[in-house]
């Protein structure tokens, strides 16, 4: 009852619909009754009375009869398909809506196999629920409490004797149910494995390939699709359980009432026409009460994906942690991180310590650092992808708690290492934070980017379809498409972190000239490994351990020959190294000395 609480606000537009339906339902449901009083009739008022005008119209009455059954039978199984589908849409549309709106903490926790999972098999059997319950349930509870109608106004007696098998099988019914949605859970959690290991999989082919790992991946495959197997196996032994035991309890009931209720035809105390309804009413009820059986069993397992769904689509999302707070207005003065700390849950320990951070509008700040030292970690703060533990972020004067995260974001360009592209367009990848960019406008942001030369190049200019992450470009083609999506949107603050770190020196050096346009007239934090490409930066942070223990210009820090001055040493050595050791640098030793 709570699921269908639940369920309710989405059924609502379709109200009309299922309310259809459900009458419709009724109507199959109340027909389906209809055999147990013509059988009486056909024996005690047809044959028994030699009644020929009955025997005219009872064919054609059973004909008409059937008739109104499948023309409504039909309509309903529509009418529920249609709900159900359109509430299998909504379902689905809402729970990605959702999360893509929590706090970036939710996907540290869950897999993207377990979230897929979630938006695709655990919607589907909730589906499944719907049309269960709308249409199973409501047409054979209808027929059954008719049957039960009809055969207690038939015989009363006889039906009390009956039905003393029931409550044994209500009480087994209710012990499978529990089973099912317990391995209802499981099987929808294997499930999520599965999806996990076939999109990690598929997105890693490269690296699968290369290492010959296609093996690995089929046993990893292998065992939870065993195992998903293996859950349903369980369920079916459960489920299937319900139509034969409660046949063979049926029949026993009847096989008494046979015995029983001969005795009285014999008698002369119950009439042929009687019994025979009786029993045949008697033998009606199995398949509506088998069908309830079953599908209170197949709803276990919907309640179990429906939890796991409501669940997640009950997880705060960063809206809701916000509130109603007022945008941010344009930056315009500075960014302030005052005594911020953060770690990343209550039981860890600080990535960042006690951050005390001044950066002007239009200042480039490079943040260097070891790994580990929490470089991405304070921009990811500003970004509001988490929130500080201690300490707060200004930004002209205003605590970023207090104002929207959306506003916060639309204010910050990134550009990052590992640039993420959608198997979509050139075009379309570069409007991706302005849809309604002209297309005049995306053209002067790819020149600027120094990409247009290069898409025009490619099979359709700019609506060639790039496939999965670009991985029809190069790694260049690709960050210059990123840093052309960042100009486009045009936001005052700039994070680039690592921005160039994967590139070879070619690449690199066309690439540096398209994020010096991109960085004219923006603030801007670099997170770079490479010391040589932040010289010319205002103001270089140094990070250690999560604290700033050194600040200051390129020239400034290596006269200082603090820790700064140590990274530059040990990078310019393995430069050098590097130079060394290159082929064009390396010559074969003469014949005879090797």
């Amino acid at each position: 009852m709570k699921i269908l609480a639940k369920l309710l606000p989405y059924l609502r537009p379709y109200l009309v619909p299922l309310a259809a339906a459900l009458l419709l339902s009724v109507v199959v449901g109340a027909v389906a009754t209809s055999p147990v009083p013509l059988i009486q009739k056909i024996f005690d008022q047809i044959f028994a009375g030699r009644d020929r005008k009955m025997l005219t119209l009872l064919p054609l009455a059973i004909v008409g009869l059937y008739f109104v059954k499948a023309t409504c039978s039909y309509l309903q199984d529509y009418l529920m398909y249609y709900v159900s589908g359109s509430l299998l849409v909504d379902l689905r549309t809402e729970l990605f809506r959702h999360i893509h709106r929590l706090p970036l903490s939710h996907f540290d926790g869950d897999s993207t196999g377990a979230l897929m999972s979630r938006v695709l098999y655990d919607v589907t059997t909730m589906q499944k629920s719907v049309t269960s319950v709308f249409r199973d349930v409501l047409i054979n509870t209808v027929t059954l409490l008719g049957l039960l109608g009809w055969v207690f106004y038939y015989k009363w007696d006889w039906a009390l004797i009956s039905l003393l098998v029931f409550p044994v099988t209500a009480v087994v019914v209710s012990m499978i149910a529990r089973h099912l949605r317990r391995l209802g859970h499981r099987g929808q959690e294997i499930m999520g494995k599965l999806t996990g290991t076939l999109q990690e999989s598929f997105s890693g082919v490269r690296v699968v390939r290369a290492f010959g790992g296609e093996g690995l991946e089929e046993k990893k495959f292998q065992k939870d699709n065993k195992a998903f197997f293996q859950v349903i196996m369980k369920s079916v032994k459960y489920s299937e359980l319900t139509s034969p035991l409660m046949e063979f309890l049926g029949v026993c009931g009847a096989a008494v009432i046979i015995w029983y209720g001969g005795n009285q035809v014999f008698k002369g105390t119950v009439t042929t026409g009687t019994f025979f309804a009786f029993v045949g009413g008697l033998f009606l009820l199995y398949n509506p009460a088998r069908v309830l059986g079953k599908a209170y069993s197949q709803v276990q397992e919907s309640i179990a994906a429906a939890e796991r769904v409501f669940a997640l689509m009950e997880s705060p999302t960063e809206a809701a942690a916000d509130g109603e707070l007022p945008a941010l207005p344009r930056f315009s003065r500075d960014i302030e991180f005052r005594g911020v700390s953060f770690r990343y849950s209550p039981e860890g320990k600080d990535v960042l310590r006690d951050i005390r951070l001044t950066v002007h509008k239009g200042e480039i700040v490079a943040i260097v650092g070891m790994s580990g030292a929490g470089k991405t970690t304070l921009v990811d703060l500003l970004l509001r992808f988490y929130n500080v533990t201690s300490g707060s972020l200004i930004v002209d004067g205003t605590d970023l708690r207090r104002v929207s995260i959306k506003s916060l974001r639309h204010q910050i360009g990134v550009v990052t290492q590992e640039t993420f592209l959608f198997n979509d367009t050139v075009r379309n990848n570069i409007a991706y934070a302005r849809p309604d960019a002209a297309f005049e406008e995306i053209v002067e942001a790819a020149r600027a980017a120094y990409a247009h030369e290069f898409i025009l190049g490619l099979a359709e200019g700019y609506g060639t379809v790039i496939g999965e992450r670009g991985v029809k470009l190069s790694g260049g083609e690709r960050q210059r498409l990123a840093i052309a999506r960042a100009l486009l949107k045009d936001a005052p603050i700039l994070i680039l972190d690592e921005a160039t770190s994967s590139l070879d020196s070619e690449s690199e050096k066309i690439v540096q000239v398209a994020l010096s346009n991109l960085m004219k007239s923006r603030t801007t934090f670099v997170i770079a490994h490479r010391l040589s490409t932040i010289k010319n930066a205002d103001r270089i942070i140094v990070l250690d351990r999560g604290t700033i223990v050194e600040q200051g210009s390129h020239q400034e820090l290596i006269k200082r020959g603090g820790v700064y001055r140590r990274y530059h040493d040990m990078q310019f050595a393995a430069e050098e190294a590097r130079e060394f050791l290159s082929p064009s640098t390396v010559t074969s030793p003469p014949r005879g000395e090797e």
